[in-house]
C-alpha cells in the first residue's frame, strides 16, 4: 500500500504489490551512487513522494520516491526505498550531520587485451587495480 497527497488530495492509499527489490533505476546518475530500490506497482503520483509504502499489517516497508515514466506522470512503474535504508540514512543525519557510507578506496578496470599489453600482464581477464583514492583505507593499508 502506497500512502500519500498526490495532488493535494489527503490521506490517499494505493494498493499494489511488489515486483522486485533492490533495483538499480540509476536515478542518481553519479558514479558511485548507492540505489536499492522496491519496485511496486501501486500508484505514485506527483505527492506521493516522501509517502510510506507499507505492507498489509501496516509496518513500513519503504519510503516512495520515484516513478519511472516518460510523461512524469504513473505508468506502473513505483519505486520505494526500503526502510532499513531510510533507517541508517536518519541515524546518521542525527549523529553524523551526513550519511556515513563504507569505501574501498580502489579504482578497479577490467583487464582486457590492451590493458594487459601495456601493464605485461599474463592474462587478459580479471580486475587490475589502477589506483588507490586518496586518504582511503586501501591507500593507508598500502
Amino acid at each position: 500500500l502506497a500512502v500519500g497527497n498526490p495532488f493535494n488530495l489527503n490521506s490517499t492509499v494505493t494498493a499494489g504489490i511488489v515486483s522486485a527489490k533492490a533495483r538499480n533505476i540509476n536515478i542518481l546518475q553519479e558514479q558511485y551512487a548507492v540505489e536499492s530500490f522496491i519496485q511496486t506497482d501501486a500508484a505514485i503520483n506527483p505527492g506521493n513522494s516522501g509517502g510510506a509504502l507499507v505492507n498489509l499489517q501496516g509496518s513500513l516497508v519503504g519510503i516512495n520516491t520515484a516513478i519511472a515514466s516518460p510523461t512524469g506522470a504513473y505508468s506502473g512503474y513505483g519505486f520505494a526505498i526500503p526502510a532499513n535504508i531510510v533507517s541508517k540514512v536518519v541515524e546518521d543525519l542525527l549523529k553524523y550531520g551526513v550519511v556515513q557510507r563504507g569505501v574501498l578506496g580502489v579504482m578497479i578496470r577490467s583487464v582486457d587485451g590492451n590493458l594487459a599489453k601495456d601493464k605485461d600482464l599474463s592474462r587478459t581477464t580479471g580486475a587490475y587495480v589502477d589506483s588507490l583514492m586518496a586518504n582511503s583505507a586501501a591507500a593507508k593499508a598500502g
